[in-house]
């Protein structure tokens, strides 16, 4: 299993920070797996909790018996440090935090990013966040929402892509609102290992992935880079249409986005030179992000 399909399509997944407690994340996110069906095992993790939901909880990750694929991390950044390290000794194969409290937080949040990413990166496992929403794939063979979401999209052939939880949350109600789907939809936070190219490369192979969708605040990768690896995707052979919405169009916008992931959004022009060197479309809005990626998904291509 690739460490990305290990995210997208576990077989198994830990929720380390499960809770009892309503309204609590790590209650929500489990509830939200169970009500979405997903189709694989799940191991809540909890050392006060017997069960949770009627499914029974195992005190630390190292005490599940079985393998696990994917670990959901909800804990503060020391406790999250000390469950990542239970996930090396484990061996899974994909980890989302959820938490925040990282490298948004300032130096000593980032310092503590730095170490899971280190421990992550000798241990050969892919991180999704900090800082993030979560995961979702509608496909029925997965049925997986792990995520802030109460509501699970249609399955279609578009995905998703978004540095903001709450953006996410936002696009997910537009499309449910109007009978949209999606392939596979990730929310990826301060993006301490997995990243907006990584993504790309992985959905430009999904079969079950016509359009890709990004919500974006900032790139860390040179221009050139992203230009060259974004080109093959959207040119050639098997293109796969790429749309961003960036955030900082003003200088309230690029505040806003520096405040959420500790981020420097960069000059605008220099994002559209990208973009349109890349053979990204931009658009500004929800409305035109959906309204050009329907057009793409059912391949009702522009002539002339």
């Amino acid at each position: 299993m690739d460490r990305i399909d290990a995210i997208f399509s576990p077989e198994s997944v830990a929720i380390l920070g499960a809770s009892t407690t309503q309204g609590k994340v790590g209650h929500d996110i489990f509830q939200n797996i169970l009500r979405g069906g997903y189709k694989g095992t799940l191991y809540p993790v909890n050392p006060k909790a017997k069960s949770i939901q009627c499914i029974k909880a195992y005190p630390t990750l190292l005490d599940v018996p079985d393998p696990v694929d994917l670990a959901m991390i909800i804990l503060p950044p020391q406790v999250a440090l000390k469950a990542v390290e239970e996930c090396v000794e484990k061996k899974v194969k994909g980890i989302v935090i959820v938490s925040a409290g990282f490298r948004e937080t300032g130096a000593e949040g980032l310092k503590i990013e730095n170490k899971i990413v280190a421990l992550c990166k000798d241990a050969g496992i892919r991180v999704v966040g900090p800082n993030c929403l979560g995961v979702i794939n509608p496909h029925k063979d997965v049925r997986l929402n792990a995520s802030f979401s109460t509501r699970m999209p249609n399955q279609g052939n578009i995905s998703f892509i978004s540095q903001s939880g709450a953006l996410c949350t936002a696009v997910l109600d537009f499309a449910a609102d109007r009978g949209f789907g999606f392939s596979k939809f990730i929310s990826i936070g301060n993006k301490a290992d997995v990243n907006e190219l990584d993504l790309l490369k992985y959905l430009h192979q999904d079969l079950h992935t016509e359009v890709i969708m990004i919500y974006m605040e900032e790139l860390r990768h040179t221009g050139q880079e992203f230009i060259e690896t974004v080109k093959e995707i959207t040119s050639g052979d098997r293109p796969t249409p790429i749309l961003v919405i960036k955030s900082g169009r003003t200088s309230a916008g690029a505040q806003a986005a520096a405040s959420h992931t500790g981020s420097l959004a960069g000059t605008e022009g220099l994002y559209d030179a990208i973009f349109g060197e890349a053979g990204i479309i931009r658009v500004d809005t929800v409305v035109e992000l959906f309204d050009y990626a329907n057009a793409f998904a059912i391949k009702k291509f522009p002539t002339g």
